[in-house]
């Protein structure tokens, strides 16, 4: 695979419900091939509904790890 190519990082940690969606809904957007956004979240449900709402939108999560009390994920088309 190659290196992606980190397009935007986004720090979602204060932000629920649909923010977070709405915030990379438009992001994501302007993805091009062999970029990706990192995505910071500060809890598990909203991970879970970032993980549901890319794979609706075919988009692949490339990355998923956590760090202290949040959640990282890498996002791409």
């Amino acid at each position: 695979m190659s290196t992606l190519k980190i397009y935007k990082e986004l720090d979602l940690t204060s932000s629920s419900c649909a923010g977070p969606i709405g915030e990379l809904s438009s992001v994501v957007d302007e993805l091009r091939e062999g970029e990706a956004v990192k995505v910071i979240l500060g809890d598990d449900a909203t991970k879970k509904d970032i993980t549901l709402w890319s794979k609706k939108r075919g988009l692949k999560i490339v990355q998923e790890s956590q760090e202290g009390n949040k959640y990282v994920l890498l996002i791409s088309k």
